[in-house]
């Protein structure tokens, strides 16, 4: 007798998955994608069709993947740049797999505690490393301080929104206002300046689109800044980090503006197509490195693969093409995420605003730090981008109606 197969279940267990191993580990989360995309290939192969995805989405990531596909032609190395581009393709996964088979308001509040419970953790990895193990920057489940600021930036939104789902057990709820009370903490021991500055606006734009609660808001963002002072000026390392944000002198500033340049002389030279994905590496430290910086590939190993800045890290491997491919992109999910807002405005703090605050936390702290072109943080966004607008329809009613909370 055969084994019954149900894609939905199936995929259910991939999202549950993703969710618990994005922000702690690349290889699970690797394999669950995998997972992900074998299962559909079976469902396809024994029944001849494919699930019911988002065509409109489809369209415009298929849009932007063929933009890469030809900055990777004519690249300097193209074998190089079109393993990069698959990279992003595969980055992309779980935002279809969560908007696609998310579709239970149980299923929905599965993949949001199992998401909560792998945030604590990874908060808890930050505080022990920080005040345990003696390190000068929480880094917690991710390679750098750099990147656990941006998994902060997309975490504190997306507790809040779980803390006011009333469907949700109080247990969870209470636990995700502890949660993003650690997180907050956590953003500040990351010791990530680009990161700080991003939270700030970020809270900025809260208030300003949240009418309903625009005072309460305020009072809260006010509070926390007041918080934030005293322990700035309790903290020796908080001031050192604070007073080295606009200064001239201080080294890892006059690099980013020096790599920015370069970065911007690669643009001039190819306008187009760029010099393609995963060239900066090569065209700035072989070729565009400023005389002027300090840092340089004999001295720091391998020599930055970035330039600090999303835009100009586009601009610099893709030229026109990539730049107007990555500006479109997120200008459409930053449109899609708006009008979502906009329906939910009767709620305080729905699915929209929160897919929104988090793309633009870290397309801000992307001004100062090349952050989306990086594993882990895509993952993490793409999964919670899926989720969020699954969220939508089961909170309306207009998916999964009559399922409840079983």
């Amino acid at each position: 007798m055969p084994l019954k197969f149900s894609l939905n279940q199936a995929m259910y267990g991939v999202v549950l998955l993703l969710a618990f191993a994005t922000p702690l580990s690349t290889a699970a989360a690797s394999i669950a994608v995998g997972l992900g995309v074998l299962f559909i290939v079976v469902h396809r192969l024994r029944t001849k069709t494919w699930p019911r995805f988002d065509s409109n989405i489809l369209e415009v990531l298929a849009v932007y993947m063929a933009c890469q596909i030809l900055i990777a032609m004519t690249s300097w190395e193209p074998s190089t740049s079109f393993r990069e581009v698959l990279g992003e393709l595969h980055r992309m996964f779980p935002l279809v797999f969560a908007m696609t088979f998310i579709k239970r308001r149980a299923q929905l509040c599965g993949v949001l505690i199992v998401s909560l419970i792998a945030m604590l953790i990874n908060d808890a990895a930050g505080l022990y490393q920080y005040f345990a193990a003696g390190e000068p920057r929480a880094f917690g489940f991710n390679h750098t301080p750099t990147f656990y600021g941006s998994f902060m930036l997309m975490q504190i939104p997306l507790m809040i929104f779980i803390a006011q789902l009333k469907f949700l057990p109080p247990l969870w709820r209470g636990l995700s206002v502890l949660g993003a009370g650690l997180s907050l903490i956590c953003l500040v021991l990351s010791m990530t300046r680009g990161a700080w500055l991003a939270f700030v606006v970020v809270a900025l734009i809260f208030v300003v689109l949240e009418k309903n609660y625009r005072l309460l808001a305020a009072k809260i963002c006010a509070g926390l800044a007041i918080v934030f002072v005293i322990v700035a000026l309790l903290s020796p390392k908080i001031q050192d980090r604070l007073s080295t944000m606009v200064s001239t002198k201080f080294q890892s500033n006059t690099e980013r503006v020096l790599m920015w340049e370069s970065a911007t002389e690669i643009f001039h030279d190819y306008p187009i197509f760029g010099v393609g994905q995963k060239m900066f590496f090569t065209a700035y430290n072989e070729h565009y490195i400023s005389d002027e910086a300090r840092e340089r590939p004999g001295e720091i190993g391998r020599g930055h693969t970035h330039p600090h800045n999303n835009i100009l890290h586009r601009a610099s491997e893709g030229g026109a093409v990539g730049l107007s491919a990555f500006v479109g992109l997120y200008a459409y999910f930053f449109w899609k995420f708006y009008t979502q807002f906009r329906r939910e405005k009767n709620i305080a703090f729905g699915a929209g605003m929160t897919a929104l605050l988090i793309l633009a936390g870290l397309q801000l702290e992307g001004l100062t730090d090349t952050n989306m072109n990086q594993v882990p943080i895509m993952r993490e966004f793409w999964l919670l981008a899926g989720t969020l607008l699954a969220a939508e329809k089961i909170i309306s009613g207009t998916r999964g109606k009559g399922q409840g909370t079983s």
